[in-house]
């Protein structure tokens, strides 16, 4: 029997489309904003391959402002050394390379596979009352006088909405971009194809990143097992036929391979629970927002997997949407401040693709020759805690302070002198202000989160009388000698609505 499609006409203020990381992240700081919104996901469950498997020092600060970085933390590695061979053969181990530092509380890369940041994210988003309405797709959607009228489909109904803003977190192959008509400028490397999967092993102690270094493939083989789980991560490098294309990867596929590349006897994946091909594409849309709708994610930029940082690129994007969409809801700020997110962004997906594409040319230069395989990807970079804005609009020029800190940098994290983390003072949704000094001015416009330093926070901000107002994301938005002017920020701001 036919199940009866229903069609209705709702509206909601915000639509996100897709539920990875990225779409989950919006939602979560949207909905511990209190403002009203959907998120829909095509897929009817929760996908299970592992894909993306780290999440670096910067989203793990922003997953920590969500109360979620320590419950992760022990599901993941960040310790587990690099195992290399050539064919049976071993040829040396090695430790994951870490840059230690003093301002943050996450100085090492998490490896972990991203069903289980995706499983933390809906747990958040379940707490704050938000919920994911699965098997439902966007079909259509127009926008006409300030709103959106989208079209979704679900097996069980139709329904015509209405809402204010969309943002599509909808992956590399968005529709709503292309809908969008966003010119996505890049290439795609038909040469560089790799098998990707999931699979159980036998014959090999998962105390280790297994990388096969070959003079032909660069990266012959490579299993990465996951923490408290018989699953492990396989990557193959496969060359495509004339016609540019790589046969379907399968279980026996699989051990096939692993048998002609390595040699190693005694070794047998027994499962797969999972298998897709990835193939390298490079490219960045020319724009992040259309009207209303916004992209954000591997909807907005591809790039290299070298580094592990696609998941938190995407993460950091939602991350800055989502306290700006909140202000322009709420008739506290202009419109002009959903510029922004593609001013301050955009520069951060070039730099991804730049960086991505080096670290993988590193790596195959390294695994070509024997030398070195995975090991070679980090770097201090890559931990994305230098990434800063110090060309937004959003800055007004002030201090530098005597540790080189300005507006536009990431808000060094500090353990202050009682033990705690200056990041537990910070955790939540409003504006920040650091006092420093013995004047406590009050009745700042807008703070609602105001922090007195210490000797700690004011050694490592090299500040010792003044403020620094610190926005919702954690990126310092103004520093000043005279705490009271703090106000003038939101007062000679293009961006900001003055009640």
């Amino acid at each position: 029997m036919l199940q009866q499609k229903i069609t209705a006409m709702n509206q909601c203020t915000v639509l996100i489309i897709g539920a990875g990381p990225v779409g989950l992240t919006l939602a979560c700081e949207l909905a511990r904003r209190h403002v009203d919104f959907r998120i829909i996901e095509s897929s009817a469950v929760p996908t299970h391959g592992s894909r993306a498997k780290a999440l670096q020092p910067r989203s793990l600060e922003i997953l920590n402002d969500l109360d979620i970085a320590e419950e992760l933390i022990p599901q993941g590695y960040t310790e587990l050394p690099f195992r290399k061979f050539n064919g049976s053969q071993m040829i040396g181990e090695t430790p994951r390379i870490t840059f230690p530092r003093n301002d943050t509380r996450y100085p090492k890369t998490l490896l972990l596979p991203q069903p289980k940041v995706e499983a933390a994210l809906r747990n958040k988003l379940e707490g704050l009352g938000g919920k994911i309405e699965w098997a439902t797709e966007l079909t259509d959607f127009t926008q006409q006088d300030g709103s959106i009228q989208c079209r979704l489909e679900n097996p069980n109904w139709t329904e015509e909405l209405t809402c204010t803003y969309m943002v599509a977190c909808d992956g590399g192959k968005s529709t709503t971009r292309k809908k969008l008509g966003i010119n996505f400028a890049g290439e795609t490397h038909h040469t560089q194809q790799l098998w990707v999967g999931d699979v159980e092993v036998e014959g090999l102690k998962p105390d280790a990143w297994y990388n096969w270094l070959s003079p032909v493939f660069g990266m012959a083989f490579a299993l990465f097992p996951f923490k408290n789980s018989n699953a492990w991560q396989l990557q193959a490098v496969m060359p495509p036929d004339e016609n540019g294309n790589v046969p379907a990867p399968t279980l026996d596929g699989f051990n096939q391979l692993f048998k002609e590349r390595t040699h190693m006897e005694g070794v047998t994946f027994t499962d797969s629970s999972w298998q897709s091909i990835y193939r390298v594409n490079i490219r960045r849309a020319e724009k992040y927002r259309v009207g209303n709708v916004f992209i954000a994610g591997d909807a907005g930029h591809v790039h290299s997997i070298a580094g592990g940082m696609g998941m938190n690129t995407g993460i950091q994007d939602a991350y800055n949407l989502g306290w700006k969409l909140t202000a322009v809801i709420n008739g506290e700020a202009k419109d002009s401040l959903l510029d922004t997110y593609g001013e301050e962004r955009i520069p951060i997906a070039d730099w991804l693709l730049e960086t991505t594409s080096h670290r993988q040319q590193v790596m195959l230069a390294g695994a070509t020759s024997g030398k070195t395989g995975f090991d070679s990807l980090a770097t201090e970079d890559t931990t994305q805690l230098n990434l800063n804005y110090h060309g937004s609009s959003l800055n007004i020029a002030g201090l530098t302070t005597a540790s080189g800190l300005q507006a536009g940098d990431r808000v060094p994290d500090v353990q202050l002198t009682d033990g705690s983390w200056l990041s537990d003072k910070m955790r939540g949704p409003e504006w920040k202000l650091l006092l420093f000094g013995n004047k406590q001015p009050t009745g700042f416009h807008k703070v609602l989160n105001v922090i007195k330093s210490d000797a700690a926070l004011r050694q490592a901000y090299g500040l010792s009388e003044g403020a620094v107002l610190i926005r919702p994301d954690g990126y310092i938005a103004f520093i000043t000698a005279k705490a009271a002017e703090v106000n003038s920020y939101f007062g000679s701001s293009n961006f900001f609505a003055i009640n």
